[in-house]
């Protein structure tokens, strides 16, 4: 199995004499069945050549924060949604005190401050450089700040000193960023993922439907993929793309997505059910548009499938979770829906804030178990997705 399959990762090279490691490390990176781009500071550009990057990596080495053509789609924004994990190898003093201080100084910088991915920080300098107070200063605001550190070997240095600063083995990088997947539960499960909104038409022209715009779904996939899952997306109409690691199955009402559901649901581990699908359709579509003939009209509706209650039923093997968006009365309604609806986890949305409701980029979520609740303040969806799957992971593998 390789590791790191599927994964865009960015790597940083900063000004140190490791960087004519980062050939080695990118190699293995791929081996891995990662693909890698580089983004190369000024004072790595003393050390090893962009030719000789680009060469080992297959892509664009991008070192130039003012590039004119890459800020035509605002590249270093483009980079830092492209990058499942960035991995600063070597990273430098300098490079340590920036990003610590929150510093926007050059591309990189600019990249890792826009960035939701995983990020990694592999230290080399010279041991009293990393020893002095003010670099593990930094070291420890760094990881404070969700940066995973990869120590550096003690050994000999290029300086002639003997001590921690010499940057980590490759093999020793690789299977630290490696672990991030590995250890995770998710690893090699099989997963199903609803998400959009579905339409039950009325006539050829009119439609009942609802705001979501799949973006919680969606960044529940791309974390899932990011964790080495099998991810099956079974999507209603969305303001987003999915995640290409992905199988996309494309629906539009109701009876759709549930065919595909039932289709599709053998042999997965867990459904999620991020869909807001609409309950109700017509009884009785009319093949031609409706003309307006008086000031009142009379529709009849009829309940649409429960997708997540069959699955939960009928599936009792996969672990189900569905969400519950609210405007009232929130946890009784959860509550009532995890009962109901028979599924192993409910996560409540509360969609009359407007600043974390549908089609915003942020959200807040409660987790409502049988054996546990768990709160997740207000951060940004990928964030928010990342730790749904981490109380998941504690709470129900």
């Amino acid at each position: 199995m390789r590791r790191l399959n599927n994964k865009n990762i960015i790597i940083g090279i900063t000004g140190s004499i490791s960087a004519y490691k980062a050939p080695d490390i990118i190699r293995r990176m791929q081996e891995e069945g990662a693909d890698v781009k580089v983004v190369l500071t000024e004072g790595g550009r003393e050390f090893i050549t962009e030719l000789t990057l680009q060469t080992i990596s297959k892509n664009q080495v991008h070192s130039n924060i003012w590039d004119k053509e890459a800020e035509l789609s605002m590249g270093h924004i483009s980079l830092a949604k492209w990058a499942d994990i960035i991995l600063i190898a070597p990273a430098s003093a300098n490079t340590i005190s920036n990003l610590a201080d929150g510093k926007a100084n050059d591309l990189l910088s600019t990249i890792i401050l826009a960035s939701q991915a995983h990020k990694y920080i592999a230290p080399s300098m010279n041991v009293k450089m990393f020893e002095s107070s003010q670099v593990q200063r930094n070291l420890l605001k760094l990881e404070s700040l969700g940066f995973h550190l990869i120590s550096p070997d003690n050994g000999s240095q290029a300086c002639g000193d003997v001590g921690a600063g010499r940057l980590a083995e490759t093999s020793e990088i690789i299977d630290q960023i490696s672990n991030t997947t590995i250890k995770s539960k998710f690893n090699d499960r099989n997963v199903l993922v609803t998400l959009g909104s579905t339409r039950e038409y009325i006539d050829p022209v009119r439609y009942l439907s609802n705001r979501s715009s799949g973006k919680m779904g969606g960044a529940i996939v791309d974390e899932l993929l990011l964790l080495g899952a099998n991810v099956t997306v079974v999507a209603g109409h969305k303001d987003i793309d999915i995640n290409s690691k992905a199988i996309e199955i494309k629906t539009n009402t109701a009876d759709e997505m549930y065919e595909e559901v039932i289709k599709n649901i053998k042999g997965k581990d867990i459904f999620i059910s991020t869909a807001a699908v609409v309950d109700f359709k017509v009884r009785e579509f009319s093949q031609e548009k409706i003309k307006k003939k008086s000031n009142s009209m009379t529709i009849e509706f009829i309940k649409n499938t429960d997708i997540l209650n069959e699955v939960s039923t009928q599936y009792k093997d996969i672990l189900s979770i569905g969400f519950a968006a609210e405007t009232n009365e929130h946890e009784k309604h959860a509550l009532e829906k995890l009962e109901n609806k028979g599924c192993d986890a409910i996560i409540l949305n509360d969609v009359s804030d407007s600043e974390i409701g549908f089609e915003s980029d942020e959200n807040a979520v409660t987790i409502y178990g049988k054996k546990f609740k768990e709160k997740i303040e207000k951060n940004s969806k990928k964030i928010v997705g990342r730790e749904i799957l981490k109380i998941i992971e504690k709470n129900l593998l």
